[in-house]
């Protein structure tokens, strides 16, 4: 098992992507401690333990590092899942909304790793992982808070790259749109579902939505020792989407 040994703290690990990292961790030998805005989580492991937290605030990321090293004694992997999106243009989106994806999508991260580098740094082989996305490198109409929301979160791991070595390794993912409940719940509130679930896979070269166990299988890859020689980078896991204009 390629985490045997190892203790990740994942946020967002109670619904979507978060919880499928959690789970594929976990059963690569992991122990893992899980974070996000719901009250519990479904993963029920002996080797997984999970607290709400509110990551936009940073009395409360240390917190959850905290009780990580009480519950574990140790933390080796952090993988910043937790996020959101939104649609909007700059008519429609007001101040608020614009500060709000800021808060969850770049200071929650910064948030995290300010709590967790200190810990980062009594491990042998440790990492971050960022997850971003795809539009945090390619630009599309609507998404004037949440593009640059990720690009910011694109260069912060570059920066923290820099920082953190030799002894952490910072890296990241950017997914595609992602098969989610989320995600799911939008086809089938769609006038035709298979017809708006046809126009999103046209959006990628290979023809197919993202699942989550892509990022997963990236994830775990970037955790292990097989990317030891990597850093600072990010893996596009998107089908081809960051380089790809799709059609209208």
């Amino acid at each position: 098992m390629e985490l045997h040994g190892k203790v990740a703290l994942i946020t967002g690990s109670s619904s979507g992507i978060g919880e499928v990292i959690a789970k594929k961790f976990l059963s690569q030998g992991a122990s893992v401690f899980g974070c996000g805005l719901e009250e519990s989580s479904t993963i029920k492991n002996e080797n997984y333990e999970y607290k709400k937290a509110d990551l936009t605030l940073f009395s409360q990321a240390q917190n959850v590092v905290e009780e990580c090293m009480k519950r574990f004694d140790q933390l080796d992997i952090v993988v910043n899942c937790a996020g959101i999106t939104g649609v909007g243009t700059i008519e429609n989106t007001n101040a608020e909304e614009f500060e709000r994806q800021f808060k969850v999508n770049v200071f929650a991260v910064y948030n995290v790793c300010k709590a967790a580098v200190p810990e980062l740094n009594k491990s042998k082989g440790a990492a971050i992982i960022n997850i971003a996305s795809e539009l945090g490198v390619k630009a599309i109409p609507e998404r004037i808070a949440y593009c640059p929301s990720k690009a910011a979160v694109v260069m912060f791991t570059k920066c923290l790259a820099i920082e953190c070595g030799p002894h952490i390794r910072v890296n990241g993912i950017l997914p595609a749109l992602t098969e989610t409940p989320m995600t799911k719940a939008r086809f089938e509130q769609a006038e035709n579902p298979e017809e708006f679930r046809e126009r999103m896979n046209s959006r990628y070269i290979l023809k197919r939505m993202c699942q989550s166990e892509d990022i997963a299988e990236g994830a775990l890859f970037l955790a292990s020792q097989r990317s030891s020689y990597i850093t600072g980078d990010m893996l596009a896991i998107c089908g081809g989407g960051h380089i790809y204009t799709f059609p209208d």
